[in-house]
């Protein structure tokens, strides 16, 4: 397996919080998305396209953000 070819780097802005996120070519073609969230954690997601692992990528990190939030009193 050679290594993952970097294709570029987005950045996610939640909740007032800038992600970066690394995109990869997979040997398919599809694409590899990793997030730098400090402290040790990357998540990876996969999907066809740049444009769809962002998408997942921002929603997940959306859904993750509001539900570390305290709930409303």
């Amino acid at each position: 397996m050679d290594k993952p070819k970097l294709i570029g780097v987005r950045h996610l802005t939640v909740a007032g919080r800038t992600i970066p996120v690394e995109l990869f070519r997979n040997d398919g073609g599809s694409v590899a998305a990793r997030c730098l969230l400090g402290g040790g954690e990357m998540p990876i997601i996969d999907g066809p396209s740049t444009e769809e692992v962002m998408a997942a990528l921002e929603d997940a990190i959306e859904g993750l953000v509001f539900a570390r939030e305290p709930a409303a009193a």
